[in-house]
Order: C-alpha cells, then structure tokens, then sequence
C-alpha cells in the first residue's frame, strides 16, 4: 500500500485533470490539508480540504477549514471517487 504522501501526490494529479485551474498543497494545518485553486485572473482560492487522518476530501467553508459535520466527498485512497469536479469539492444538494 502507497504511503499517503504517494496517495495524495497520485490523487493532486487525477484532480488536476478534473480541474478548472492548477492546483497545489498546502500542508500546514495541523488536521487538514487545503487543497489550493489558482485561478486565472490572479486570485487563489480553496479548492477542498484533506483530512490528513483518512485521506477524506471536504467542502471547504473558507480559508482555514472544512465545513464542519459536512458529508465526505471522496477519499484519496480510492481511484474513480476523487470527489471533486471543476470548481472543488462534490457540492451535495
């Protein structure tokens, strides 16, 4: 089994594919990992969250974190569920 630096590496490019715009990690949360958008005009934004603990992708509520009790959206461990699209992560309706 892929260590999660490997994980997340292989999980960032599959992303990457889906994405509007480049994306790139930022890993200095204690708990999660922001998953960053760089937007053409300039601006970055939060793409999603890692939760550093499972590899679970979350919504992001703004800058510094998740939404809090916010359903999973996918998992880095698990190819074909990265559950992001173009904009971020999987808006659940």
């Amino acid at each position: 089994m892929a260590d999660f630096d490997t994980a997340l590496a292989a999980w960032l490019d599959r992303a990457g594919k889906i994405a509007a715009n480049p994306l790139s990690i930022d890993p200095r949360g204690k708990k999660y990992i922001r998953i960053v958008d760089h937007m053409s005009n300039g601006q970055d934004t939060v793409f999603c969250f890692i939760d550093k603990a499972t590899g679970n992708v979350l919504f992001a509520a703004g800058w510094k974190a998740p939404t809090k009790h916010s359903p999973v959206r996918g998992n880095i461990w698990t190819v074909g569920e990265e559950g992001v699209d173009k904009y971020g992560a999987h808006y659940i309706k």
